[in-house]
């Protein structure tokens, strides 16, 4: 009889061939991942038995830390494979909070060692029966027994060299991945956008100089730099380089005003004539591997479509959609896979503050949507596929108010891991061919909370590094979110700094009570950016809303109600100041910005009269009718709105609006159609500002991102 080694598996209509890591359902082979088909194997060698999710995870991916997710996602592809519903499993039975069982009847049969050996003895010509003739049985059982202890060592060594390369994905195809990291700065220019030519000789990048933007090529090797395309006061939106290296693509917003003035051009790596080739395109450009199709996305913000994936020839011709989502789903980045016949891309929302983006890939020819990995991140925001196919590198902020890292995420089974520890945020990346070298670009922020005297906006005092909000409290005390994501409380002159909130979630939008009891404020602490309120000092913090969630923006004068914009649908709500209701709508359909008035009769926000994306209004809405009582023009139609601000005497508001480099602070009057020039606040960006109680000062916040080309040589 011959010696036994392992077992196939049989369940209904199916086989599981160890010996060839194969599925066979009725005889035909069925396509697994390597992960799903060990999941499955797992499974029925325990069947009946309940398997605990952290045993699972141990038995898959041994030393390797993984989440959870990668497991569901595991057995989401094995029950697709099967065919099996969840809801009334045939195979694999969920228990909840616990683990899977496999509930079918298996069946073992073991394989003999001459099925495992004469096969391959046949392929060198010996057939199976000039074996049997040639040696006795008492010398073929040693010679079969040697053959199957060199067999178990060889899988077990080969078990080891799997787990081995699974810690160090993909090193031997992209040699930056196994490479110690180091990284140097190549360009700081505040505005750079940049990609690495094919060869890792030279870098095409964007800068700004004077208010005016240009793209420049940089030799790697001597730091000689050309001009590509003359300075502009276009604003760049994203490089793309083609395969072969000769030409350069860049998506531009040319009138920065306009955001549907948005095209896509290529111009000859070395300089030339530019071509427009399609237009009204947000930033992301890939360009499939024969060089003759760009994918791209055009976002008109409709219900029915508010970001599509397109794919266009490189001549202009043939342009076509791929993909739709509907509001509030965004698409960013998107690559053509190496072998041109799918496109990966990142889709999601992430207005609530919650982890909703998604890697996804799609099939030209079919369109078939599936998923790359079960890993949810708050944003990503680049993406590029390793040179095999084998997996993406990509820049993701995992949750709000967190590093923008660089991931690398496995095609195989989803596994998502971050591979940059450091303070740097990387917000893009490019690769060269061979993926030895990278060029990442980073971003900071230099944005600073302001003091000024309303009648001398050219002296502000300097007090501290702020982002996302600021208030006055009834006495003067100044409320502002920090650079670190935590509310903070300091005196007016910029003394006795207190730290209200502290947490990795993201603390925002501040906003006081009439008489300075309580803050409220957004955060994301419980998964979703929701309303909270805390006492003046810090203390009592709770959430306040459940479901809806936003930003605060206005407290009744008898401080029983907060108003505020919800975060999703960016229309008006409000709620109970103590948490005690539910949220109810106030006003349907998108407020751009809204600011109330101080005695909470009136409503001013921005308005795009048309489909243009210009921001030419201002409404003033009646909050008792809900109606519009009046609009007004603004000096000049730009697309960066900064926060409005009222005066305590509730006949006028404040507004920022910018022209060219330079900002203006002006005063509306409700009783008036024109608006009165304030004053000049510089050129910088403007994230919020507020008008003190008594109207005689301004608190704001500005600064500058500053985006920085890296060059990276290794990522290990």
């Amino acid at each position: 009889m011959a010696a036994e080694i392992g077992s196939s598996y049989e369940f209904e209509n199916f086989r599981l061939d160890p010996r060839e890591k194969t599925l066979f359902c009725d005889d035909k082979p069925l396509a697994l991942t390597p992960k799903v088909f060990e999941t499955l194997q797992i499974f029925l060698e325990h069947p009946g038995h309940l398997l605990h999710k952290n045993e699972l995870i141990e038995k898959l991916w041994q030393d390797r830390f993984v989440e959870e997710s990668n497991l569901t996602f595991n057995i989401k592809m094995l029950r697709r494979a099967l065919q099996d519903n969840p809801r009334a499993p045939r195979f694999i039975e969920t228990v909840p909070r616990r683990g899977y069982r496999f509930i079918a009847e298996v069946k073992e049969n073991p394989i003999p060692v001459s099925a495992r050996i004469e096969p391959k003895l046949a392929a060198r010509g010996v057939a199976s029966q000039e074996i049997s003739s040639t040696r006795s049985p008492a010398r073929i059982k040693p010679m079969y027994l040697w053959i199957a202890i060199v067999s178990v060592f060889l899988i077990g060594a080969a078990g080891i060299s799997l787990r081995s390369s699974s810690r160090s994905l993909f090193s031997s195809t992209a040699p930056i991945l196994s490479a110690p990291f180091r990284s140097e700065k190549i360009s700081n220019s505040g505005r750079t956008h940049a990609v690495i030519t094919p060869d890792g000789k030279y870098v095409a990048y964007s800068n700004e100089s004077d208010g005016k933007q240009s793209i420049w090529l940089r030799q790697l090797e001597t730091g000689e730099n050309i001009q590509i395309v003359p300075p502009s006061e276009a604003l760049y939106l994203g490089l793309a380089i083609s395969h072969d290296g000769n030409s350069l693509y860049y998506a531009r917003r040319d009138n920065p005003a306009d955001g549907t003035s948005s095209a896509i051009y290529r111009v000859m790596t070395f300089g030339g004539v530019p071509s427009r080739i399609t237009t009204k395109n947000e930033g992301w450009i890939s360009i499939s591997p024969d060089d003759k199709q760009l994918s791209f996305v055009r976002c008109p913000y409709k219900e029915d479509d508010f970001c599509s994936l397109f794919v266009v020839g490189t001549d202009g011709a043939n342009e076509r959609v791929v993909l739709t989502r509907k509001r509030p789903f965004s698409i960013s980045d998107n690559q053509f896979s190496p072998d041109g016949k799918s496109i990966a891309f990142a889709s999601g929302q992430s207005w609530n503050g919650g982890s909703d983006y998604r890697l996804m890939r799609i099939d030209l020819a079919s369109r078939a949507e599936s998923e790359i990995s079960p890993k949810r991140f708050f944003d990503i925001r680049n993406l590029k596929w390793l040179p095999d196919g084998s997996g993406l590198l990509l820049t993701a902020l995992e949750n709000f108010d967190r590093r923008v890292k660089i991931w690398q995420v496995s095609v195989a089974d989803g596994t998502a891991q971050a591979l940059t520890k450091d303070a740097t945020d990387y917000i893009s990346l490019s690769l060269d061919k061979a993926a030895d070298r990278m060029i990442a670009t980073s971003v900071s922020n230099s944005f600073r909370l302001f003091l000024a005297a309303i009648d001398d906006l050219n002296h502000p005092r300097n007090l501290v590094a702020a982002r996302t909000g600021v208030a006055f409290t009834p006495e003067g005390r100044i409320v502002y979110s920090g650079d670190d994501g935590n509310i903070w409380t300091m005196n007016h002159d910029g003394s006795e700094h207190r730290q209200l909130t502290n947490g990795p979630s993201a603390e925002i939008v501040p906003k006081v009570s009439p008489d300075g009891r309580y803050i409220f404020f957004s955060s994301n602490r419980s998964g979703t950016t929701q309303l909270w309120r805390m006492n003046s000092d810090g203390s009592n913090q709770i959430q306040i809303t459940k479901s809806e969630g936003g930003y605060p923006k206005f407290v009744t004068p008898d401080g029983k109600t907060v108003y505020f914009e919800s975060c999703l649908h960016r229309d008006l709500w409000r709620v109970s100041a103590d948490g005690s209701g539910t949220e109810s709508q106030v006003l349907d359909g998108p407020i751009r910005i809204p600011a109330f008035s101080p005695d909470g009769s009136m409503v001013a926000y921005y308005f795009y009269p048309d489909e243009k994306r210009k921001l030419t209004k201002i409404a003033l809405l009646s909050v008792e009718s809900r109606r519009i009582i009046k609009t007004f023009s603004l000096p000049d139609e730009f697309s960066h709105s900064v926060r409005i601000a009222w005066a305590a005497d509730n006949r006028n508001f404040y507004y920022i609006a910018p022209h060219g480099p330079t900002n203006y602070l002006w005063r509306q009057s409700i009783d008036t159609d024109q608006p009165v020039l304030a004053g000049d606040l510089g050129p910088e960006e403007f994230e919020d500002f507020t008008v003190s109680p008594d109207g005689k000062e301004i608190g704001f916040i500005r600064g500058r991102w500053i985006h920085d080309a890296v060059l990276i040589d290794g990522l290990k």
